[in-house]
């Protein structure tokens, strides 16, 4: 198993106050449990300011916008964290992206956000703000639906295909860092109609023998007609979940694999995503 590193590691949560945050913040104290992870919670300033303002009433009302932020804030949080679990919150004046990539020069952490949208907004992968975190940003992300309720996942299943290289240091990592809840790993590989089903049940032997992990490890090769279907009703089966894809993997290669896997499990199945890092 690989050793966690000795410095504290950090889980940042975006908080927009909506009815995601409080999801966020208890998927974020499940994972620290029995963890030397450190919290930082983060709410992105975007108050639009009538345009005829001049400068001393445009500082005003950020002070008073910020401290009704600030009491939303010491709400959330004495209603999610025992007074022993101290956790940090920052408003940030200037983008998310900036903050995160300077962040990434001198730290090692996870962003927990939520996913947005509905209808046609699905269709655009996750999101605008998480979309852009995943483009321009390499690290490990988690995306929660709202209405996630399960905060002790047994089961990490991974979306792989061979054509596609795989990022078993980032997930050695993930593994680590774990909740203890987590008792098994299912790998899954979707076959395309050009796809040999051996090849793929090849691959993911090969990747189960590669991880370093002491979790249970199994796979599972979907083919044939109806693959999403059997897909569905796997998840379905399994709603102890956390799926796991990588960035620059199928699910952002191949927009149909890309709208069944968001759509159908994350959105409608309130599965827990973690995209990792190339």
């Amino acid at each position: 198993m690989v050793s966690s590193k000795t410095k504290k590691q950090i889980i940042y949560v975006l908080l927009d106050f909506s009815e995601y945050s409080k999801t966020e913040l208890l998927f974020a104290k499940s994972w620290i449990e029995n963890r030397e992870f450190e919290i930082r919670a983060l709410h992105q300033f975007d108050f639009i300011y009538p345009t005829l303002l001049n400068n001393d009433l445009r500082l005003k009302i950020a002070y008073d916008q910020k401290r009704v932020i600030w009491n939303k804030w010491f709400q959330l949080k004495n209603e999610i964290f025992p007074e022993e679990i101290k956790v940090q919150f920052e408003i940030l004046d200037y983008s998310l992206v900036e903050y995160l990539s300077s962040a990434a020069q001198n730290e090692t952490f996870y962003l927990i956000m939520g996913l947005k949208g509905g209808g046609k907004m699905k269709q655009i992968f996750i999101g605008s703000m998480v979309n852009e975190v995943i483009k321009k940003l390499n690290l490990v992300t988690f995306a929660l639906p709202k209405k996630l309720e399960n905060f002790n996942p047994r089961k990490i299943t991974i979306t792989v295909h061979p054509e596609f290289s795989f990022n078993l240091k980032a997930l050695e990592e993930v593994l680590v860092n774990a909740p203890k809840s987590v008792d098994s790993i299912k790998w899954v590989s979707i076959a395309r109609e050009e796809d040999n089903p051996e090849d793929l049940s090849d691959y993911l032997d090969y990747l189960i023998k590669k991880v370093d992990t002491s979790l249970h490890q199994e796979f599972f090769v979907f083919s044939g007609e109806d693959t999403f279907v059997q897909v569905k009703a796997f998840f379905h089966s399994h709603n102890d979940n956390i799926l796991l894809v990588q960035k620059g993997g199928r699910t952002f290669k191949d927009k149909l694999f890309r709208k069944f896997l968001i759509n159908e499990l994350v959105y409608d199945g309130s599965i827990p995503l973690i995209i990792l890092p190339i």
